[in-house]
């Protein structure tokens, strides 16, 4: 049976190194996702890790994405959540810090309790790195000793 583990980073260092050694213990790339606000910040931990690269979501690409984005984050006070792997899918292009929802909503429908998906959003807000990994029960352990063991704030 499948899980779902997540884990908060405060640093690019730390989500990578954490994603360095996952992939060294043998899981898979197609398993990891990466979240977070600063598309830089991921553009550096995917070219560290061989990860995809960053997405914003369909309709976020491109000049007038960038431009989108920019009137959003000024308008609004909010960000775009920028996604590496699987979880771009669903949540790529998500607004956060704003009444919409959108990153809390797509989190509910991955299985987060609403709770839970509220102090996640409030953790890319303040600029934290979030990992998730698709698991086997049964590999959930070793998964998260590896995640701890790189400065996780929480998993």
């Amino acid at each position: 049976m499948k899980q779902l583990i997540m884990s908060v980073y405060r640093t690019r260092q730390d989500a990578a190194l954490a994603i360095y050694q996952l992939l060294e213990k043998g899981y898979e790339k197609k398993d990891i996702s990466v979240l977070g606000k600063n598309k830089k910040e991921l553009s550096i931990i995917s070219r560290d890790t061989g990860l995809k690269k960053p997405e914003s979501g369909i309709g976020n690409t491109g000049l007038f994405g960038e431009i989108k984005d920019l009137i959003t984050s000024m308008e609004l006070q909010s960000e775009i959540l920028w996604v590496i792997g699987p979880a771009a899918r669903k949540l790529a292009g998500a607004e956060i810090g704003t009444k919409t929802d959108g990153l809390v909503v797509g989190l509910i429908g991955l299985g987060i309790p609403e709770e839970d998906a509220q102090k996640y959003e409030c953790c890319l807000m303040n600029d934290h790195i979030i990992i998730m990994m698709v698991c086997e029960r049964r590999d959930g352990r070793g998964i998260r000793a590896i995640l701890e063991e790189h400065h996780a704030v929480a998993i």
